[in-house]
């Protein structure tokens, strides 16, 4: 993101101000970009290995969004090792993935995680505890 997606100048705002107010496709007000948040994701990379996850997942995914692509959710799904692992490529859907029908998709994984999680075998995954899952 750091070099993708920020301009020098940016860049050095952050670096200097800590903050950066990035214009918003989706609302009036920009969106604030803070270094640490910066900082914090160097800190937690998922794409970067394979991701080992012990329980159900579900990644929803817009064909239209611009600002996280659908290569991003196809790399992902193949860096995870689940037991129950799905990908739903909504067509044209966008980032926001807030129309009646997506959220009605949304509500949907949930519920399926929630019934899935219930027939898996409890295994312990680095970085997760046993009760974030049950």
């Amino acid at each position: 993101m750091w070099e993708a997606e920020f301009t020098l100048a940016e860049r050095t705002t952050l670096l200097e101000e800590g903050l950066f107010l990035r214009p918003s496709d989706y609302a009036d007000e920009p969106y604030p970009i803070t270094l640490r948040l910066i900082e914090d994701g160097r800190l937690n990379l998922v794409m970067n290995g394979p991701l080992h996850l012990h329980m159900p997942v579900r990644l929803l995914q817009g064909s239209a969004d611009v600002d996280v692509p659908p290569t991003v959710a196809i790399s992902l799904f193949h860096q995870i090792s689940s037991p129950d692992l799905r990908l739903t490529l909504v067509k044209d859907a966008d980032h926001r993935f807030s129309t009646p029908p997506c959220l009605a998709m949304i509500t949907e994984a949930i519920e399926d995680v929630l019934r899935a999680r219930e027939a898996l075998p409890v295994e312990e995954t680095p970085g997760l505890k046993v009760s974030n899952i049950r």
